[in-house]
C-alpha cells in the first residue's frame, strides 16, 4: 500500500469484509434464535471466520486488529 490508488482499493476491500462479517453475525444470530440445525449455524460461523481471516490479513501491516465481542457461541 504505497500509492493512493492502493489505499482506496484496500479501503474498499476492508469495508466490504466488515459488511460481510456483520451479515454473517446477523445470519448466525437469526439461525440460533430460530433453532436451525447446528450444521447451518456452523457453516455461517466458518464463513465468518474466513471473512475475519481475510480481514486480519489486510490489516496485519497497519498495526490494526479486529476482535469480535459479545458473541455467543463464537467459533
Amino acid at each position: 500500500m504505497t500509492t493512493i490508488g492502493n489505499y482506496e482499493e484496500w479501503a474498499v476491500r476492508v469495508s466490504r469484509l466488515l459488511e460481510l462479517v456483520a451479515m454473517d453475525n446477523d445470519a448466525i444470530k437469526m439461525h440460533q434464535e430460530g433453532d436451525s440445525p447446528a450444521l447451518i449455524i456452523e457453516q455461517y460461523q466458518r464463513l465468518r471466520n474466513e471473512h475475519l481471516d481475510e480481514l486480519r490479513e489486510l490489516l496485519k501491516d497497519t498495526g490494526m486488529t479486529i476482535q469480535l465481542i459479545n458473541m455467543s457461541n463464537a467459533a
